[in-house]
Protein backbone atom coordinates (compact mmCIF):
# COMPACT_ATOMS: atom_id res chain seq x y z
CA UNK A 1 0.00 0.00 0.00
CA UNK A 2 2.76 2.35 0.40
CA UNK A 3 4.25 1.88 -3.06
CA UNK A 4 0.21 3.31 -3.83
CA UNK A 5 0.18 6.03 -1.77
CA UNK A 6 4.19 7.51 -2.68
CA UNK A 7 2.41 7.32 -6.44
CA UNK A 8 -0.29 9.17 -5.61
CA UNK A 9 1.58 11.62 -3.33
CA UNK A 10 3.46 12.80 -6.49
CA UNK A 11 0.62 12.28 -8.45
CA UNK A 12 -0.35 14.89 -6.17
CA UNK A 13 2.35 17.12 -6.99
CA UNK A 14 2.16 16.58 -10.98
CA UNK A 15 -1.36 17.56 -11.50
CA UNK A 16 -2.25 19.06 -8.01
CA UNK A 17 -5.75 17.50 -8.36
CA UNK A 18 -6.99 13.35 -8.29
CA UNK A 19 -10.28 11.72 -8.53
CA UNK A 20 -11.31 8.83 -6.71
CA UNK A 21 -12.96 6.87 -9.31
CA UNK A 22 -10.28 7.27 -11.66
CA UNK A 23 -7.49 6.11 -9.22
CA UNK A 24 -9.72 3.43 -8.56
CA UNK A 25 -9.88 2.39 -12.27
CA UNK A 26 -6.31 3.04 -12.61
CA UNK A 27 -5.33 0.27 -9.57
CA UNK A 28 -8.33 -2.06 -9.87
CA UNK A 29 -9.23 -1.57 -6.47
CA UNK A 30 -12.34 -0.43 -5.19
CA UNK A 31 -13.00 3.33 -3.97
CA UNK A 32 -12.70 2.89 -0.49
CA UNK A 33 -9.54 1.45 -0.87
CA UNK A 34 -8.29 4.90 -2.48
CA UNK A 35 -10.14 7.42 0.12
CA UNK A 36 -8.31 5.28 2.88
CA UNK A 37 -5.32 6.37 1.01
CA UNK A 38 -6.17 9.63 0.73
CA UNK A 39 -7.01 10.10 4.11
CA UNK A 40 -3.54 8.67 4.69
CA UNK A 41 -2.05 11.62 2.86
CA UNK A 42 -4.97 14.23 4.20
CA UNK A 43 -3.23 13.06 7.94
CA UNK A 44 0.10 14.00 6.48
CA UNK A 45 -1.13 17.37 5.05
CA UNK A 46 -0.76 16.56 1.80
CA UNK A 47 -4.01 17.49 0.32
CA UNK A 48 -7.59 18.43 1.30
CA UNK A 49 -10.14 15.79 0.04
CA UNK A 50 -13.34 17.34 -1.76
CA UNK A 51 -16.30 15.72 -3.30
CA UNK A 52 -14.84 12.88 -5.53
CA UNK A 53 -11.27 13.53 -4.54
CA UNK A 54 -8.61 15.44 -3.36
CA UNK A 55 -6.85 18.53 -4.02
CA UNK A 56 -2.73 19.44 -3.31
CA UNK A 57 -2.59 20.88 0.21
CA UNK A 58 -1.46 24.88 -0.42
CA UNK A 59 1.25 24.16 2.10
CA UNK A 60 2.52 20.75 1.25
CA UNK A 61 5.94 20.32 -0.66
CA UNK A 62 8.23 17.24 -1.03
CA UNK A 63 10.02 15.89 1.95
CA UNK A 64 13.25 17.91 1.37
CA UNK A 65 12.86 21.17 1.81
CA UNK A 66 16.38 22.88 1.50
CA UNK A 67 17.46 23.12 -2.37
CA UNK A 68 21.21 22.10 -1.97
CA UNK A 69 19.57 19.30 0.33
CA UNK A 70 17.16 18.15 -2.71
CA UNK A 71 19.27 18.60 -5.04
CA UNK A 72 22.89 16.67 -2.54
CA UNK A 73 22.13 12.80 -3.92
CA UNK A 74 24.85 10.44 -4.31
CA UNK A 75 23.47 8.23 -6.33
CA UNK A 76 21.93 10.78 -8.88
CA UNK A 77 25.03 12.45 -8.31
CA UNK A 78 26.74 9.52 -9.73
CA UNK A 79 24.30 8.79 -12.46
CA UNK A 80 24.76 12.77 -13.42
CA UNK A 81 28.56 11.94 -13.39
CA UNK A 82 28.76 9.04 -15.66
CA UNK A 83 26.12 11.06 -17.78
CA UNK A 84 28.44 14.26 -18.62
CA UNK A 85 31.27 11.29 -19.86
CA UNK A 86 28.96 10.78 -22.38
CA UNK A 87 28.87 14.12 -23.99
CA UNK A 88 31.73 15.35 -26.06
CA UNK A 89 32.80 18.97 -27.22
CA UNK A 90 30.76 20.27 -29.68
CA UNK A 91 27.80 18.18 -28.74
CA UNK A 92 24.31 19.10 -29.31
CA UNK A 93 22.31 17.18 -26.71
CA UNK A 94 18.64 17.30 -25.28
CA UNK A 95 18.15 17.63 -21.27
CA UNK A 96 15.17 16.89 -19.98
CA UNK A 97 13.84 17.99 -16.71
CA UNK A 98 13.36 16.06 -13.10
CA UNK A 99 16.11 16.16 -10.48
CA UNK A 100 18.97 14.18 -11.69
CA UNK A 101 18.91 16.23 -15.09
CA UNK A 102 19.22 19.45 -12.99
CA UNK A 103 22.33 17.41 -11.16
CA UNK A 104 23.90 17.27 -14.54
CA UNK A 105 23.56 20.66 -15.99
CA UNK A 106 25.77 21.59 -12.66
CA UNK A 107 28.34 19.61 -14.72
CA UNK A 108 28.03 21.31 -18.16
CA UNK A 109 30.80 23.81 -17.78
CA UNK A 110 33.06 21.32 -18.76
CA UNK A 111 32.04 20.80 -22.32
CA UNK A 112 33.10 22.97 -24.78
CA UNK A 113 30.82 24.21 -28.04
CA UNK A 114 28.04 22.80 -26.23
CA UNK A 115 24.15 23.08 -27.46
CA UNK A 116 21.37 22.48 -24.95
CA UNK A 117 17.79 22.18 -26.17
CA UNK A 118 15.87 21.53 -23.08
CA UNK A 119 12.43 22.02 -21.46
CA UNK A 120 14.15 22.07 -17.78
CA UNK A 121 13.36 25.59 -16.69
CA UNK A 122 14.70 24.67 -13.06
CA UNK A 123 18.50 24.32 -14.75
CA UNK A 124 18.88 27.05 -16.75
CA UNK A 125 20.32 29.42 -14.43
CA UNK A 126 22.79 26.36 -14.13
CA UNK A 127 23.14 26.14 -18.41
CA UNK A 128 23.37 29.98 -18.84
CA UNK A 129 26.27 29.64 -16.74
CA UNK A 130 27.58 26.65 -18.43
CA UNK A 131 28.35 28.85 -21.30
CA UNK A 132 26.23 26.52 -23.77
CA UNK A 133 24.04 28.08 -25.99
CA UNK A 134 20.80 27.06 -24.88
CA UNK A 135 17.34 26.29 -26.83
CA UNK A 136 14.48 26.55 -24.14
CA UNK A 137 11.47 25.08 -25.78
CA UNK A 138 8.29 26.53 -24.37
CA UNK A 139 4.68 25.12 -23.34
CA UNK A 140 2.78 24.44 -20.36
CA UNK A 141 4.65 24.79 -17.33
CA UNK A 142 4.47 22.11 -14.73
CA UNK A 143 6.11 20.24 -11.79
CA UNK A 144 5.90 16.18 -10.95
CA UNK A 145 7.78 16.48 -7.84
CA UNK A 146 7.07 20.80 -6.37
CA UNK A 147 10.73 21.54 -6.40
CA UNK A 148 11.67 21.11 -10.12
CA UNK A 149 9.92 22.81 -13.52
CA UNK A 150 9.60 21.92 -16.55
CA UNK A 151 7.67 22.81 -20.10
CA UNK A 152 6.03 20.81 -22.43
CA UNK A 153 5.38 22.10 -26.39
CA UNK A 154 1.99 23.09 -27.08
CA UNK A 155 2.07 21.46 -30.72
CA UNK A 156 4.18 17.92 -30.25
CA UNK A 157 4.89 18.32 -34.23
CA UNK A 158 6.85 21.35 -34.09
CA UNK A 159 9.08 19.53 -31.67
CA UNK A 160 9.72 16.76 -33.93
CA UNK A 161 9.75 18.71 -37.35
CA UNK A 162 12.81 21.66 -36.24
CA UNK A 163 14.74 19.76 -33.59
CA UNK A 164 17.71 17.65 -34.16
CA UNK A 165 20.40 16.51 -31.15
CA UNK A 166 23.13 13.96 -31.11
CA UNK A 167 22.03 12.77 -27.75
CA UNK A 168 18.85 13.16 -25.25
CA UNK A 169 19.50 12.47 -21.67
CA UNK A 170 16.21 12.26 -19.70
CA UNK A 171 15.70 10.74 -16.00
CA UNK A 172 12.62 8.23 -15.62
CA UNK A 173 10.18 7.34 -13.24
CA UNK A 174 9.91 3.99 -13.40
CA UNK A 175 10.37 1.27 -16.16
CA UNK A 176 8.52 -2.09 -15.94
CA UNK A 177 9.08 -5.15 -17.89
CA UNK A 178 5.13 -4.81 -19.41
CA UNK A 179 4.46 -1.54 -19.40
CA UNK A 180 8.24 -0.14 -20.26
CA UNK A 181 9.31 3.62 -19.27
CA UNK A 182 6.47 5.15 -17.21
CA UNK A 183 6.05 8.87 -16.00
CA UNK A 184 4.08 10.88 -13.44
CA UNK A 185 2.94 13.62 -15.94
CA UNK A 186 0.85 13.26 -19.13
CA UNK A 187 2.46 16.37 -20.10
CA UNK A 188 6.08 14.12 -20.06
CA UNK A 189 4.89 11.64 -22.58
CA UNK A 190 4.32 14.31 -25.37
CA UNK A 191 8.82 14.64 -24.81
CA UNK A 192 9.75 11.59 -24.46
CA UNK A 193 7.66 9.66 -27.16
CA UNK A 194 8.97 11.89 -29.77
CA UNK A 195 13.20 11.75 -28.22
CA UNK A 196 13.72 8.74 -30.72
CA UNK A 197 12.52 10.56 -33.37
CA UNK A 198 14.65 13.97 -33.20
CA UNK A 199 17.98 12.15 -30.80
CA UNK A 200 20.56 9.88 -32.41
CA UNK A 201 21.17 8.48 -29.07
CA UNK A 202 18.82 8.20 -25.84
CA UNK A 203 20.39 8.13 -22.73
CA UNK A 204 18.21 7.46 -19.55
CA UNK A 205 19.60 7.93 -16.55
CA UNK A 206 17.92 5.21 -13.81
CA UNK A 207 19.04 4.40 -10.47
CA UNK A 208 18.12 0.98 -8.97
CA UNK A 209 15.09 1.95 -7.38
CA UNK A 210 13.16 2.83 -10.30
CA UNK A 211 13.21 -0.35 -11.97
CA UNK A 212 9.78 -3.02 -11.39
CA UNK A 213 8.46 0.64 -10.60
CA UNK A 214 5.56 1.81 -12.41
CA UNK A 215 4.11 5.45 -12.38
CA UNK A 216 0.94 6.39 -14.07
CA UNK A 217 1.47 7.06 -17.64
CA UNK A 218 3.66 4.78 -20.44
CA UNK A 219 5.67 7.27 -21.96
CA UNK A 220 7.98 4.67 -24.42
CA UNK A 221 9.28 1.04 -24.96
CA UNK A 222 12.67 -0.27 -23.84
CA UNK A 223 13.20 -0.54 -27.81
CA UNK A 224 13.32 3.25 -28.08
CA UNK A 225 16.27 3.71 -25.78
CA UNK A 226 19.89 3.08 -27.16
CA UNK A 227 21.67 3.56 -23.20
CA UNK A 228 20.97 2.83 -19.39
CA UNK A 229 22.70 4.84 -17.16
CA UNK A 230 22.27 2.70 -13.34
CA UNK A 231 23.92 2.00 -10.63
CA UNK A 232 22.56 -1.72 -10.80
CA UNK A 233 19.46 -3.53 -12.29
CA UNK A 234 17.63 -6.85 -11.63
CA UNK A 235 18.78 -9.77 -13.30
CA UNK A 236 15.33 -10.12 -15.02
CA UNK A 237 15.88 -7.50 -17.32
CA UNK A 238 19.16 -8.47 -18.61
CA UNK A 239 17.73 -10.40 -21.70
CA UNK A 240 15.25 -7.66 -22.37
CA UNK A 241 18.34 -5.19 -22.82
CA UNK A 242 20.13 -7.79 -24.67
CA UNK A 243 16.51 -8.08 -26.86
CA UNK A 244 15.81 -4.53 -27.51
CA UNK A 245 19.74 -3.59 -28.07
CA UNK A 246 19.81 -1.39 -25.19
CA UNK A 247 23.33 -0.82 -23.37
CA UNK A 248 23.54 -0.34 -19.98
CA UNK A 249 26.63 1.84 -18.34
CA UNK A 250 27.50 1.14 -15.22
CA UNK A 251 28.39 4.23 -12.65
CA UNK A 252 30.96 1.83 -10.83
CA UNK A 253 32.51 0.55 -14.16
CA UNK A 254 31.88 3.05 -16.42
CA UNK A 255 32.05 0.76 -18.84
CA UNK A 256 28.78 -1.02 -20.56
CA UNK A 257 27.63 -4.28 -19.60
CA UNK A 258 27.11 -4.90 -23.32
CA UNK A 259 27.98 -3.64 -26.22
CA UNK A 260 25.13 -3.84 -28.30
CA UNK A 261 25.12 -0.86 -30.80
CA UNK A 262 26.86 -0.10 -33.82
Amino acid sequence: MSKRIDEIRNLLFTRKKVYVNELSDYYNISAVSIRKDLAKLEEEGILTRIYGGAVLSETSSPSESSPAIYFDNPILSQLAECACRQIEDGDIIFLGSGRTCCILAKLLHRIKNLSVVTNNITALDDLLSSGARIYLLGGEVTSTDGKTLFSSPENPQSFTDNIRVNKAFTSISGIDQQKGLTVNSIISTYIYRYIPTIANSWYIMASSDKFNKLSMYTAATLENVDYIITDGYPPEYHNMFEEDSVEVISVDSQMPHTSLKG
